[in-house]
């Protein structure tokens, strides 16, 4: 089956696009997937679900910009932008993501995601010749499925362990990185993320990777502070939508903000914990 893309997209007449990725619903958990499974939710509920989009206030405060705001209804649930339903698609969608630059003629290209969706835009520019800059938040590098249950193995894996072992080891395969050779731009990655988050090892290993293996500009910018990884995005608000606004500038933060510990890698001052 064809690889579908659902969003909305604003056009304001710019050559900049900026696509936001969804991040996972509050609502949604093991009961819920297990409602979608026994019939008990119909697809059209699960849609209207997908009509909130996270951080559509960007558009609302900078229309210099056009906007994707892309969907993640895959699984009849979520896909991470990653796969549906036992068989992956993120080259798919990417390639369709390309199709929609050329079409509109965009010249930069910028990619923003939290969790699920920091995931998803990662893979999406690793195969994506197009993309500038990628901002992804707590990105889910596990691919964090356990809070569905088995109901979320059914709609996400189809019940295939191997093709479930496949998906949760997918940003440890160098196969992700094959497309790179023929990207138009050298894309840059920053990461932002906290020392509690679960997903923290997994992402300063490949930040690691991406500069010191692959010669790829990773930025790794840290919060000190003991939340975990939902309340990283939703406690700094004011912060993280900032850095998205700067996404036209060569450096995202001020120098108050990150205090640099080497040439890649920041952590947040006070003055950046304290921005509400």
């Amino acid at each position: 089956m064809e690889v579908m893309i659902e969003g909305k997209h604003i056009k304001n007449n710019s050559d900049t696009l900026v696509i936001v990725l969804q991040g996972v619903f509050s609502k949604t958990n093991e009961m819920y997937a297990k409602s979608i499974v026994n019939g008990q939710i119909d697809e059209e509920s699960v849609k209207n679900l997908h009509n909130y989009y996270h951080f559509m206030k960007l558009s609302q405060r900078n229309d210099k910009r056009d906007y994707l705001y892309l969907k993640d209804y895959y699984s009849k649930l979520y896909g991470w932008y990653i796969f549906d339903h036992g068989k992956f698609i993120y080259e798919e969608l990417s390639q369709k993501i390309e199709q929609l630059i050329m079409e509109n003629n965009y010249q930069k290209v910028y990619l923003v995601g939290s969790s699920k969706g920091g995931a998803g835009s990662i893979l999406m520019a690793l195969h994506n010749k197009f993309i500038d800059k990628v901002f992804a938040m707590v990105p889910d590098l596990r691919i964090s499925t356990d809070g569905f249950g088995d109901s979320g193995k059914d709609l996400f894996f189809n019940n295939d362990k191997l093709f479930e072992e496949q998906v949760k080891n997918i940003f440890n395969n160098d196969i992700i990185f094959k497309d790179m050779k023929y990207a138009t731009k050298k894309t840059s990655f920053y990461f932002f993320t906290g020392v509690r988050d679960y997903g923290f090892k997994e992402l300063v290993n490949f930040h690691r990777k991406l500069n010191e293996v692959l010669d790829i500009n990773s930025q790794l910018l840290i919060m000190p502070t003991p939340e975990p990884h939902n309340p990283l995005i939703k406690n700094h608000t004011k912060l993280v939508t900032s850095l998205i606004q700067r996404l036209d500038q060569d450096i995202l933060w001020n120098e108050d903000e990150f205090t640099s510990v080497s040439d890649n890698v920041h952590i947040a001052t006070y003055k950046a914990i304290g921005m509400q």
